[in-house]
């Protein structure tokens, strides 16, 4: 038999000009699963030394291209052939409700045969089109880079969202890539990155002052548009010297230092009751970087009271139309706008009761959870783990959320904590599309973009089952990536279940099988414990904190199946909603 010769080995293609041109943008790494279709791509990413993360499933590719993006705030790419594209969907609405900068590229159809029923056909940018900023099909191999560099522009610039490209298969393997532009025609900076940050108008700034100055009960509203201005410390250095109570929106990104002395927890109603006292006293809220979206009760009372003064801030005139009920809409981007109004000094701070008040109306709020944290029965109450587990973090450590109640009660747990006076790298939560089996993506891609921090994961089993992949530990295994996942075990949909029990006395269709998830990840190569008693929680933590020097760790809680206050809150609400 003759020897197979390597045809294409040196040859230029369509797929080359696309790594070469994400290259040229400053991306190191994409995120994706290997198919025939993508081939030149993957072979031009290691001739230009871009790391392929290679995933068991596109949406694991695109929930970590996402966590990506949110933790360093950077674009990021997750790559797919035809069938891998309808895979990552989820993951594109993820990315489009939390704004995070992805480009995702799709491997779309012979171009030749358009229309007509070629293999894998479908028209990509259409299907995505309502949840990105921009799709497109690529229509000229010679355009590839032109392309590329507007979907960057887009992705990268406020407000801040993924785009979608398609290239058909043939550009991908074409040699014809066009020839170089004539003598003195315009080209474009192929290797440009600016995020543009429009600044204040001085008049606006100018109502600003005068609004805070009579302001004796403000509020500051953190929204998701705080962390992609990185804003984060301009704010909380701005709140904490004219002692104004932060909050932050409920289903928004965790947009700045939870154990900030001025912040104060979710705006929200059951998971945060202090919420009550600020949209029943507050006399204005400044909003920055946000949507009036469910969350906020879409600016109404009771969350946003009637005679409250409200202020949005957004860096662009379209989100600005998307808050059409604040009274006072100010386009700036964050950073710049929190950066005018702190450099001329002229809203004096205010007194430190209303922040006080807010604390200990905080404060009050936990004594019904207060015994929970002590208890030692069996099964474990979901919120001392959720505790526990905060409680041993350090200042350079991420907690990385996902599930339904568990999560939930680890809202609880952080107000808890917030009183500790700890501090914690970050936190990086579900965003508002709340889509559930994000977490292990999540948490091994922050872990790959902070490698000095601790990383660890609380989810339910739940919300573990809807985790892609061969187990959704299995790229953090394959790489090596040493990360925990803490898992709360009730075998129940738990947050469904309690609502069903609470409304109509029973259940159904809410039951999970009671599995050992321990020995299962234990099989695939993780360091694996089973935990049925609280003070063992804290054990099995230092013990994957060893382990997790050379895998990564997993530790099976045995958790009590009770509705937390965000779940009570959803049933008196759906009552409430059924008898009107």
């Amino acid at each position: 038999m003759d020897e197979i010769q390597a045809p294409l080995a040196g040859k230029i293609s369509g797929g080359h000009i696309l790594v070469k041109a994400l290259k040229n943008k400053g991306v190191e790494r994409i995120y994706s699963l290997c198919g025939g279709f993508l081939n030149p791509i993957l072979v031009g990413c290691q001739e230009q030394g871009i790391e392929v993360v290679t995933t068991r499933n596109e949406m694991e590719a695109g929930f970590m291209a996402n966590a990506a993006a949110r933790t360093t705030r950077k674009v990021s790419v997750c790559l797919a052939e035809p069938s891998g594209f309808t895979n990552y969907i989820s993951a594109v609405a993820d990315a489009h409700f939390a704004g995070d900068p992805v480009i995702f590229i799709g491997v779309s159809s012979n171009s030749n045969h358009f229309n007509n029923n070629g293999l894998k056909e479908l028209p990509q940018a259409e299907i995505v089109k309502s949840m990105t900023k921009y799709a497109v099909e690529i229509n000229d191999p010679a355009r590839i880079e032109w392309f590329v560099d507007k979907a960057f522009d887009i992705a990268n610039n406020h407000p801040k969202g993924p785009v979608q490209l398609s290239i058909p298969t043939n550009f991908v393997f074409t040699g014809k890539t066009g020839s170089p532009p004539d003598e003195g025609a315009r080209t474009f900076d192929k290797f440009r990155k600016k995020t543009h940050r429009p600044h204040p108008d001085p008049s606006d700034i100018e109502q600003i002052e005068e609004i805070l100055t009579s302001s004796s009960k403000p509020v500051i509203i953190s929204g998701g548009g705080v962390w992609y201005s990185e804003a984060e410390k301009i704010l909380e250095n701005f709140a904490a010297k004219n002692k104004i109570p932060i909050f932050t929106p409920f289903t928004h990104l965790k947009s700045i230092d939870m154990s900030h002395p001025m912040y104060m927890g979710l705006y929200d109603y059951h998971q945060n009751p202090c919420s009550r006292l600020a949209s029943s006293e507050a006399d204005l809220i400044l909003f920055l970087g946000g949507r009036l979206d469910f969350g906020l009760n879409f600016g109404e009372a009771p969350l946003i009271g009637k005679k409250t003064t409200l202020i949005c801030v957004n860096p662009t005139a379209k989100e600005l139309s998307e808050n059409a009920l604040a009274d006072v809409r100010i386009c700036s981007d964050v950073s710049a706008f929190l950066d005018t109004l702190d450099k001329r000094g002229n809203t004096p701070p205010i007194s430190s009761d209303w922040a006080d008040s807010l604390r200990q109306s905080r404060l009050e709020s936990l004594q019904p959870y207060q015994k929970f944290l002590n208890t030692n029965s069996t099964p474990v109450h979901p919120l001392r783990l959720c505790y526990e587990v905060l409680m041993s973090l350090d200042e350079d450590d991420i907690l990385v959320v996902d599930g339904g109640d568990i999560s939930c009660w680890c809202e609880t747990a952080f107000n808890f904590w917030a009183f500790e006076g700890r501090k914690i790298g970050g936190v990086i939560a579900n965003g508002p599309w709340e889509q559930m089996g994000t977490g292990p993506a999540y948490a091994t891609a922050v872990k790959m973009s902070k490698p000095n921090s601790r990383v660890i994961l609380i989810t339910g089993d739940g919300a573990l089952g809807l985790s892609p992949g061969l187990t959704p530990l299995e790229t953090a295994i394959d790489r090596e990536i040493p990360i925990t996942v803490v898992v709360a075990n009730n075998a129940k949909w738990g947050m469904i279940h309690e609502q069903q029990a609470a409304m109509w006395g029973e259940t159904n269709a809410t039951s999970l099988r009671d599995v050992n998830y321990s020995e299962i990840f234990e099989g695939a190569g993780a360091h694996a414990e089973l935990v049925t008693e609280a003070p063992k929680i804290e054990i099995a933590l230092k013990n994957a904190s060893v382990k997790n020097r050379l895998l990564p760790s997993f530790i099976e809680v045995k958790t009590l199946s009770t509705p937390s206050p965000i779940t009570q809150g959803l049933v008196e609400m759906r009552v409430r909603t059924a008898i009107e």
